[in-house]
Parts: C-alpha cells; sequence; structure tokens
C-alpha cells in the first residue's frame, strides 16, 4: 500500500511540475488572443489609438503570463509615439516602445496585474518579487 501511495504521490507531483512548465501559445490561438485583449485595453488608453501587437515574448506558467509586446497601427505599421503623451520621454531618449506586463488566470480569464509602458527599464523582477510569480516566465 505504501509503495502505490509513494507511486500516486510522485504522479503527482511530476504533473503539478508539467501543469507549471512554461509555453508560448501560438499565434492565432483563443488563450494568446485573450491575453493580448487584456494588454489592448491600459496600450489604447496610453496611446490614444488602436493597436495590434508584435510579440517579443509571451510565456505562461500555470495561471500566470508575462507578455512582452511593441503596439502597432491596426494596419501593421509603425506607431510614431513622437505624435503621443510620450513625446518627451523619446526627446530625453528616456522612450522604449515596449510594453510589459504580468498577469493571472482567474475565473477563467486573464486579469493583468502590471502594465508598464514606455520606460526604458524594466520592474519584471519586482514583480515576480510582489506576487510571487514563477521567474520560469522570464524564460
Amino acid at each position: 500500500m505504501k509503495t502505490i501511495l509513494f507511486a500516486l504521490a510522485g504522479l503527482l507531483c511530476l504533473s503539478n511540475a508539467h501543469a507549471q512548465s512554461p509555453y508560448t501559445p501560438a499565434a492565432g490561438t483563443s488563450e494568446r488572443k485573450a491575453i493580448m485583449n487584456a494588454l489592448r485595453v491600459p496600450c489604447e488608453r496610453d496611446l490614444q489609438q488602436k493597436v495590434i501587437f508584435r510579440v517579443q515574448h509571451l510565456r505562461i506558467a500555470g495561471n500566470w503570463a508575462l507578455a512582452r509586446v511593441v503596439p502597432l497601427r491596426p494596419d501593421g505599421s509603425d506607431i510614431a509615439f513622437t505624435k503621443t503623451k510620450y513625446r518627451e520621454l523619446i526627446e530625453e531618449g528616456a522612450f522604449d516602445g515596449e510594453g510589459e506586463a504580468l498577469l493571472r488566470k482567474s475565473g477563467g480569464h486573464w486579469e493583468l496585474l502590471e502594465w508598464r509602458f514606455g520606460a526604458s527599464d524594466t520592474e519584471v523582477p519586482l514583480w515576480f518579487e510582489k506576487y510571487h510569480a514563477p521567474e520560469s516566465l522570464n524564460d
């Protein structure tokens, strides 16, 4: 009986480890679309225009997701950031046109926990510490 219980416990651990293995959802999947839609709202609010995203990095581990994206105009062309509220930062050389976000899936929906856009540095390590998110998202 002990052998069976140890075997079942081992399988459960392997199952949980596999469920946490980070992966990138393929383009066009509903999971990827749901994450991008969660990012779209704050990004469009920041830029005051409709956007689509070029995904630089997208990893999911369990109920966690980390994304780095570059917003584009709906036709796929670059956004003229100098015509946005970021003009001064661009002139100062303190602007990066990439956004990053930490999300957690709750109740079947992706919830945006943190969103940062335009900064030339990252806060991802701080987010991981704050929310106890898996660092494997950054792989």
